[in-house]
């Protein structure tokens, strides 16, 4: 085969994928949502001042 050739057809893969990444990526981020995370109160962290 030659080598130009070749050259010209990993370039159109290569631009395929790219194409389709880019695509599939913004699929993904569309699909995205936000979800509340519950955080419940603690008490206040005590200090221990013998392991100092």
């Amino acid at each position: 085969m030659d080598n130009h050739l070749m050259i010209g057809a990993a370039v159109m893969f290569g631009l395929i994928a790219i194409a389709a990444a880019r695509d599939l990526l913004q699929r993904l981020r569309a699909k995205q949502k936000l979800v509340p995370v519950r955080i419940r109160p603690t008490q206040p962290a005590v200090r221990d001042e013998r392991n100092r």
